[in-house]
């Protein structure tokens, strides 16, 4: 029977936990919150602020230290599978796997109650717009996940996977930043199947321990990182005939006098055609991703033309003709 059951979820070695939801229906802040107090019926608190898992492993679990950072604004966290490139086969598969649904709901529950706000690709539709975008800037060999944060305006991607090896269960998870894609922090935890519990339930506890632990190993960072502003991703191309000299002109306009417009502006790239880069700047001189664009398009109005191709929350995409 437990063959079966393997077999029924075998993706490249062993079950893949990569689902966002059954149905693309919105997800309620309120509900998952209700949820988070089922799903963490195991976890047990000190009132201290420590926490004790209550797992079965080969060696005992460790008493974890929450950490106690706060946040000055709710931040907002994409919870997505480990998987690249376009998913369209992949998402039908996972939406059929009770065990990466239970995965991604222990996320969840676990996050909102942590008070983030969190996002998942839960439709059809919106993941296609997303690979489109991704193609756009990136080729198809980029982490979905990256182009995907950007668009709906996390501060932090959380990617998850999972498998069965031989009489373990395997949880993944990683934490990178949203605006740059750079890996903040991993978690890795493996847990012993000696037939006394469900699957279900032993995911649900190997992903309890993942997932706090991945949380104490970002949660400063990211407290900190909100503190000093909110970050956007500008990739610019120069599409008009410009002569060299004129094309030197709009670079150091941009990498000179729009970047005092802004706390920070870090250049990750910048060739003659293509600019890629990353703004921090104050929530209260700028609002959203159209007010940080139209700093772009007035500064550089004497020397060009400047449209959008793409804006999303933290995502702008521009063309200098």
């Amino acid at each position: 029977m437990m063959n079966k059951i393997l077999a029924s979820f075998a993706l490249v070695g062993g079950f893949m936990l990569v689902s966002c939801a059954d149905t693309p229906k919105k997800q309620d802040n309120d509900a998952v919150r209700e949820r988070a107090k089922t799903a963490y019926a195991e976890i047990k608190y000190e009132e201290e602020g420590v926490q004790k898992a209550d797992v079965k492993d080969t060696e005992s679990a460790p008493t974890i230290q929450i950490s106690n950072a706060k946040f000055k604004t709710i931040p907002t966290v994409l919870v997505a599978p480990a998987l690249t490139g376009k998913m369209n086969a992949s998402i039908d598969v996972v939406r059929k796997n009770p065990l990466a649904k239970t995965a991604m709901e222990v996320i969840n529950a676990y996050l909102t109650n942590r008070d983030y706000k969190v996002v998942s690709l839960e439709s059809q539709a919106q993941l296609d717009e997303v690979v489109d975008l991704q193609s756009s800037i990136a080729g198809n060999d980029e982490d979905l996940a990256y182009v995907a944060g950007l668009s709906v305006g996390a501060d932090i991607n959380i990617t998850y996977s999972g498998s069965i090896q031989e009489n373990d269960i395997v949880i993944d998870l990683n934490a990178s930043e949203a605006s740059t894609a750079n890996l903040l922090a991993s978690e890795s935890v493996r847990m012993k199947n000696d037939g006394s519990e469900s699957q279900r339930v032993l995911v649900q506890k190997c992903m309890q321990q993942a997932i706090v632990g991945l949380e104490n190993k970002v949660r400063e960072k990211l407290a900190a990182q909100l503190d000093q502003g909110v970050q956007y991703k500008v990739v610019a191309h120069l599409t008009g005939e410009f002569t060299d000299d004129q094309a030197e002109e709009i670079s150091n306009m941009v990498s000179s006098q729009i970047r005092k417009k802004f706390s920070k502006m870090q250049v990750i790239s910048m060739s003659r055609n293509t600019y890629d880069l990353m703004l921090t700047v104050d929530p209260a001189q700028y609002e959203d991703a159209q007010m940080v664009y139209s700093v772009f398009y007035e500064d550089l109005k004497d020397l060009a033309k400047v449209r959008k191709q793409n804006i999303t929350k933290k995502l702008i995409i521009l063309e200098i003709q």
